[in-house]
């Protein structure tokens, strides 16, 4: 008898669904999915091909980041060197990413340090100090430099494709002026100016300059102070009293009497508590309710004050910065070479305990960039990508 044929099985005929690869997908969605990631992994991206390059180059991709909230904060540093380069230059600070982790302490020295960032054809030959501002992803560059021609400028920089673009000019030519950004304006107020166009307001919408007076400021313009934004007010610590700018009312007021704090050379604010540093290294944040600086604790904040050559302690604190909620330092050590000096960061996680204090986790400390003794430190400005 003759086997009758057997009939192909009809499942092993059919054809298995070959996976999907991230190069079949549309563009919207592939987008969508490099929004996601941090883009310190960007540069890396962009080599895979050139779709890659083409998608993670475009603004949309920046546009979309903001739509689904996956933005990063990014520092931005500007340097001159009258020696070496001939405008000022710019650097972010790159960061691993967060989801990434450290196998060996010592790699951290290779993951965070001052990338040089293309400026584009537009070189600015001043960059005042205090009235570099950001908004979103732009930076504000505003007036004239301390002890340089006043003026009334505004260039912004667009730090998604590094380019730069014209802003309205100011009402008044201004140097060593102080620019903070509060709910959609801009105000800018000019140091050693005592008439009635000392400050003056930008509104972002509508691109347009108003003159302001500085009702009650005279109590504090002839004198040392330094000045922030603090619990959406523009906050000045003088001598002896504490006085904040309420933008609606638009009037000074002190807030607060205070003995005099001497040490205080930089603050920044998070979570409603200003921090600041000592010049013997020590972190210290401001206690509202006793009125008193008190110190950070934790033993991960005594590298900042030990003995070794990179301390933080007699050195210069450049910025201290609110990174996300966490606190950035950026200062230059004590010790030097006679032709170098050394950029050193660090970014310290805070935690608010029982008993009112406040203690710091270390989380990284390193050398940022290598620069000559002839660099000048021009600005220091956090914005969002």
């Amino acid at each position: 008898m003759i086997p009758k044929e057997a009939k192909p099985n009809q499942q092993e005929t059919m054809t298995k669904p070959q996976p999907l690869s991230l190069s079949s997908l549309p563009d919207e969605i592939l987008e969508n999915i490099l929004a996601r990631l941090s883009k310190w992994n960007y540069p890396n991206l962009s080599l895979v091909s050139k779709r890659f390059l083409f998608l993670l180059s475009s603004p949309q991709l920046y546009t979309t980041r903001s739509h689904i909230g996956t933005t990063e904060p990014c520092l931005y540093f500007c340097l001159d060197d009258l020696l070496s380069i001939p405008h000022p230059k710019w650097f972010t600070l790159w960061m691993r990413p967060a989801d990434e982790t450290l196998e060996d302490e010592d790699e951290i020295l290779e993951d965070y340090s001052l990338v040089s960032v293309p400026s584009g054809r537009h070189h600015l030959k001043h960059v005042p100090y205090s009235s570099t501002v950001a908004v979103g992803s732009d930076i504000y560059v505003i007036g004239g430099p301390y002890k340089g021609p006043p003026s009334s400028l505004v260039c912004i920089f667009d730090g998604r494709s590094h380019t730069w673009r014209e802003g309205p000019n100011m009402l008044v030519a201004r140097e060593k002026a102080y620019a903070f950004h509060i709910d959609g304006k801009i105000y800018v107020m000019e140091e050693d100016r005592k008439d009635d166009n000392w400050m003056e307001v930008l509104d972002i919408k509508t691109q347009t300059w108003s003159r302001l007076l500085g009702h009650g400021a005279t109590e504090f313009r002839d004198d040392w102070f330094l000045v922030n934004v603090f619990r959406g007010q523009i906050y000045v610590i003088a001598a002896t009293e504490n006085f904040g700018y309420d933008p609606k009312e638009g009037t000074w007021e002190v807030v607060e009497t205070h003995e005099c704090y001497g040490h205080i050379d930089s603050w920044c604010e998070i979570e409603d508590v200003m921090f600041c540093f000592t010049n013997s290294g020590y972190c210290m944040w401001y206690d509202t309710k006793s009125r008193e600086w008190r110190e950070v604790k934790g033993s991960d904040m005594e590298v900042l004050r030990d003995t070794s050559e990179h301390s933080l302690a007699w050195g210069c604190v450049v910025e201290t910065v609110n990174h996300g909620g966490k606190l950035l330092v950026i200062w230059v050590p004590k010790y030097k070479t006679k032709e170098k000096r050394r950029i050193w960061c660090g970014k310290i996680a805070l935690e608010k305990r029982h008993e009112g204090e406040i203690w710091g986790k270390m989380e990284w400390v390193n050398e940022v960039l290598t620069v000559t003794n002839s660099f000048n430190f021009l600005s220091c400005v956090l914005i969002m990508i």
